[in-house]
């Protein structure tokens, strides 16, 4: 390597021609491309560098990731560290762009910091520079990275707190399931000469839709299906009120009839008005309102006192299947004006025939396309069976539903009552 290329770089502008000339015959050029390695961490060390032209990175590993620490250019030394402690490569060398460096051995190292006690002081002011920002730099990168872990081990305990209310709030839903299945009979009666079949699925956990059978005086029945606005806890709690009211002042008339006979319509206007009447003035702010369908059944005659408060009216199949009779349409539903009073309607169910009550949640149930099943396609399945029994009836509509329905969620309450009278 010839002096004046050497004279060029600064570590060497304070040697004498002799020196310069006596270590230019020792001294090694070498070419480094783009991307290649100089040495890795963990090699043993005998030789240092001085970039001539170009650039090069230090570079380690921490948990497998790569951490760059420096960058050296042109005049700068590199490596020395390991020909002073004579301890391996601390870190990787690698080129950042095509570089040419000067080699220098052992020899020539001692050689170069023994003519100047300036340049050694200057290594080690260098090196010990880029020790501290080194630390400084690893320092700065494990505060980081704990700050990380502190706000992932953060996030955990809030997903663990999150999932432990998630589990403990399905527990209280399923005790509140369990305690709403007990709000629909548990035995259906069946008078002679009747079938009695009834079916309810809520779309959440619990569900605002009920149906019930109120033993009454003279052997009388007490029917009710009846949907509250909305689905829920809130219109399970309005569920339990409502059929409680209903139960209580069903079955206890004398309470506002006083010794007078307990005619249907006298059971019907009182228990619809006492339970219109609560709710309006104890629950008027919660918004909440129920449909309902109650009807006071005379199973010797099939006659039936029935009122209808704003709900879907119930369906009388004929007993070859071929005529479907509404029921008259009714008044508000309950709990939207206290001073509501209830008409009471008449209706039949002769030998044979069938009388089938529901909720929307059938008529309405929407399959993948939005479309609603509607009371034609309800008609239809009652027509094709009959003299199905009241629980195959029951079971056969639930089906063609939850078909015409298919993939889409169930998006209401579903509830089904039937009451099949013999053939004479």
């Amino acid at each position: 390597m010839t002096t004046n290329r050497i004279r060029q770089l600064p570590l060497f502008d304070h040697l004498s021609d002799a020196d310069l000339g006596a270590m230019a015959g020792a001294l090694e050029e070498r070419h480094l491309a783009r991307g290649a390695v100089l040495f890795n961490q963990g090699d043993s060390g005998h030789h240092c560098f001085v970039i001539l032209s170009g650039s090069l990175e230090v570079i380690t590993f921490v948990g497998g990731a790569e951490l760059q620490l420096e960058v050296f250019r042109a005049g700068q030394l590199v490596g020395e560290m390991a020909l002073i402690d004579r301890s391996p490569r601390s870190a990787t060398v690698r080129a950042v762009d095509d570089s040419h460096l000067v080699v220098l051995g052992e020899a020539a190292f001692k050689a170069l910091i023994g003519s100047s006690p300036e340049l050694a002081l200057d290594m080690l002011r260098r090196s010990t520079a880029r020790v501290r920002t080194t630390n400084q730099r690893m320092i700065a990168d494990l505060e980081r990275k704990n700050a990380e872990l502190l706000k992932a081990y953060q996030q955990l305990q809030a997903a663990q707190a999150e999932l432990i209310r998630l589990n403990r709030l399905e527990e209280e839903l399923a005790i509140a399931r369990k305690i709403q299945n007990t709000f629909l009979p548990r035995q259906l009666p069946q008078p002679p000469g009747w079938q009695v079949a009834g079916f309810s699925r809520s779309a959440q956990n619990v569900g605002g839709d009920f149906y019930d059978l109120i033993p009454l005086a003279d052997g009388r029945l007490g029917l009710v299906v009846a949907d509250v606005c909305g689905k829920g806890v809130t219109a399970a709690l309005f569920v339990a009120l409502t059929r409680s009211l209903l139960r209580a002042a069903s079955m206890a008339p004398w309470i506002f009839q006083g010794d007078m006979g307990l005619d249907a319509e006298a059971v019907l206007t009182g228990a619809l008005w006492m339970t219109n009447d609560y709710i309006c003035r104890e629950h008027a702010d919660s918004d909440m309102f129920i449909t309902l369908f109650y009807a006071v059944l005379d199973t010797e005659t099939g006659r039936m006192a029935f009122v209808n408060a704003g709900h879907n009216p119930p369906l009388v199949v004929g007993a070859d299947g071929a005529s479907i009779r509404e029921t008259p349409p009714g008044t508000l539903p309950i709990g939207i004006i206290p001073t509501s009073s209830y008409e009471v309607a008449w209706a039949e169910v002769a030998p044979g025939e069938r009388l089938v009550a529901f909720s929307d949640g059938i008529t309405e149930a929407m399959n993948a396309a939005g479309e609603p099943l509607g009371d034609d396609r309800l008609h239809a399945v009652l027509r094709a069976h009959p003299a199905a029994p009241a629980r195959a009836l029951v079971e056969t509509v639930v089906r063609e539903v939850d078909a015409y329905a298919g993939a889409a969620p169930q998006a209401d309450d579903m509830t089904l009552l039937v009451l099949a009278r013999a053939a004479a």
